[in-house]
């Protein structure tokens, strides 16, 4: 009977035994888990305003397009629908030497990015490539010659219709904030005839949002 009694007692404590060892214990050194990396300052579905100053120049006497060289400026409109793809279109008015004759062109791109930042964290450099097509307004009319304050080489101007015109470049884009920053490119136009092309150098601010 003595026996029955210490063996049920036994049972009955190796049963309580673990039910009072109370809860578990958590570790004091959980990994905190890692930071998220740093945002690309160029993103998707962003529009963006570019300011710029432009040189144009040719190695030939090129009577439709821009002279010698041309120096001006204008403005661009972007939209990059993805990260790496948008679309522009730019306006560059400028005037050709010689002869102080007023001229502009209109084009519209695509337009290619590849943020760097994306691969290597804050350093914000873009380069880019582009192509599209536009045209080149410099021909003998009303506008051009109040542009040029009527000057009458204006008027006895020859060769100077307005024409269809293709570019296509490449550039680099830096930006201080994802707002700010400051983009240089090259292009070269593509107008009726080959001795008629001319490159573009562009340097400005853009103001991205």
């Amino acid at each position: 009977m003595k026996r029955v009694l210490a063996l049920t007692i036994f049972a009955i404590a190796s049963h309580a035994l673990p039910a009072s060892g109370g809860e578990p214990v958590s570790s004091s050194k959980e990994v905190a888990p890692a930071p998220p990396p740093p945002e690309s300052y160029f993103r998707a579905n962003e529009f963006s305003i570019g300011l710029f100053a432009a040189y144009d120049w040719t190695r030939n006497d090129d009577v439709r397009a821009i002279g010698n060289h041309a120096w001006g400026g204008g403005i661009d409109g972007q939209y990059f629908l993805l990260r790496y793809l948008g679309f522009s279109v730019d306006g560059n008015f400028f005037n050709e030497t010689p002869g102080d004759f007023f001229g502009s062109t209109v084009t519209g791109n695509v337009i290619l990015r590849y943020p760097l930042d994306v691969r290597y964290p804050n350093f914000h450099l873009a380069p880019y490539v582009f192509g599209g097509v536009g045209g080149v307004f410099n021909s003998n009319n009303v506008f051009t010659r109040v542009a040029t304050f009527g000057h009458a080489q204006t008027l006895n101007r020859r060769n100077t219709d307005d024409e269809v015109l293709g570019d296509a470049g490449a550039g680099l884009e830096y930006r201080f904030t994802p707002h700010i920053g400051l983009f240089s490119d090259f292009r070269y136009n593509f107008v009726n005839e080959a001795k008629n092309n001319f490159m573009t150098t562009r340097f400005g601010l853009r103001f991205a949002f």
